[in-house]
């Protein structure tokens, strides 16, 4: 018999929903290694068709701004909102065992996240996303 279990799994620290009253509501907000970076705060977002990085990231994480292939491309946002790409540039990006060299547009402006990966990469790791299978802290007595 086969073993049922997936070998590239992405999984999450004990503690990483120990400070939210209802985590499997909230947002999927994960770490990964950009570059050989650990970035922290990044969201990942079904409905976006395109990765995203912000400016202040690339900035803080020493990347030299002439790495950006500059050029102004609309993103449409979803109340209807259009923001100017600033340019793209293309990072690896490691996700547990796997790794993938990803395009990301770069938008310079304020954000609650550092990155938003977006459909492309999600389907080049072929990964599929949810909030259900975050831990849960059971108490060992029951």
């Amino acid at each position: 018999m086969q073993d049922s279990t997936c070998a590239n799994v992405i999984s999450f620290k004990g503690g990483a929903t120990a400070d939210r009253a209802k985590p499997r509501n909230d947002l999927l907000v994960i770490e990964l290694t950009i570059r050989d970076i650990d970035v922290v705060r990044v969201l990942i977002d079904t409905g976006s068709s395109a990765d995203i990085i912000f400016k202040e990231t690339l900035e803080n994480m020493g990347i030299d701004q002439f790495e950006i292939v500059k050029y102004p491309s609309p993103l449409l946002g979803l109340s209807g909102e259009t923001t100017l790409a600033y340019g793209s540039i293309n990072l690896a990006v490691k996700a547990g065992t796997m790794t993938r060299v990803t395009e990301f547009l770069v938008v310079d402006r304020y954000a609650s996240y550092n990155v938003i990966m977006g459909t492309p990469w999600l389907n080049a790791m072929r990964a599929i996303p949810s909030t259900c299978v975050m831990p849960l802290n059971k108490n060992e007595e029951d």
